[in-house]
């Protein structure tokens, strides 16, 4: 379900909707957060509108993973290997990878990554193809060494579908995160008062208390009353002057990246 105002999906929606949880604000739009430029968080490919405004209100850092970029080897810059991260450790509050892991190749060295830079107390949001029927994750490609051995017919996401997704995960996953040391909750809930579909994700805490109960979508929730559009109106259109119009170097960048995906270099 794709928002007519921002253009978000459900699944991107879901992803703020927990890190508003985490932050005590869920209630409130993005673009009404309060600026704190003491929180500090990563993400992985992040996608849609969401990016520009949480850089504007955090110290955000937005990666792309680039195999060929010696940027990777250097902190805070536009791209990050998640199995090896050029930072030292405990420096973030927050890491989101929302549809990333399934296309890390060792993806336990990216959570265990994770677990070294978040601060203690800190939360890894996490969004991954899952089946809760599979008692284990099932792997497509099997990786020994250097080598990519296929044991399945490739399966490709992203824009252009252009990224080799590695595995599909089952119920290990929460087990497999708190061999990290992460508390882990699995998240399964809808939120229609914000057009959020039911949706699947995974908050880890680093070396905290999982307080379960913060996570929980209450009745009072589905309550609320959904936003309507004519009270909005000026609110809306000074989002979208704000983040749009007014920010032709992202637009920019985000036409450019999405006509590289569509129409991919021979």
């Amino acid at each position: 379900m794709i928002c007519k105002n921002c253009s978000s999906s459900s699944r991107l929606r879901a992803v703020m909707y927990i890190l508003g949880t985490c932050l005590g604000i869920s209630r409130l739009p993005v673009v009404a957060w309060a600026k704190d430029k003491e929180i500090r968080i990563l993400e992985s490919s992040g996608r849609g509108p969401y990016p520009m405004m949480l850089k504007e209100k955090f110290d955000y850092y937005n990666t792309e993973y680039d195999p060929a970029s010696e940027l990777m080897k250097r902190p805070f810059t536009a791209y990050a290997d998640f199995q090896s991260l050029a930072y030292d450790e405990g420096v973030f509050d927050y890491v989101i990878a929302s549809d990333v892991f399934e296309h890390v190749r060792e993806d336990a060295k990216g959570f265990s990554e994770i677990f070294r830079v978040l601060k203690k107390g800190g939360a890894f949001i996490l969004t991954v193809p899952y089946n809760h029927e599979w008692e284990q994750t099932l792997t497509r490609v099997k990786v020994e060494g250097d080598k990519d051995i296929e044991l399945l017919p490739p399966e490709y996401h992203g824009g252009g579908g252009q990224t080799l997704a590695y595995r599909t995960y089952g119920r290990d996953l929460p087990d497999r995160l708190r061999s990290f040391g992460f508390s882990v909750a699995l998240l399964n809930f809808d939120a229609p008062q914000l057009a959020i579909t039911r949706q699947v994700a995974f908050v880890a805490i680093k070396e905290g208390y999982l307080d379960v109960t913060k996570y929980h979508f209450f009745e009072t929730d589905a309550r609320m009353e959904p936003h309507r559009a004519s009270p909005l109106f000026l609110f809306r259109l000074f989002s979208f002057l704000k983040y749009n119009s007014l920010s032709v170097p992202h637009f920019i960048s985000e036409v450019r990246r999405r006509v590289s995906d569509r129409f991919p270099k021979s």
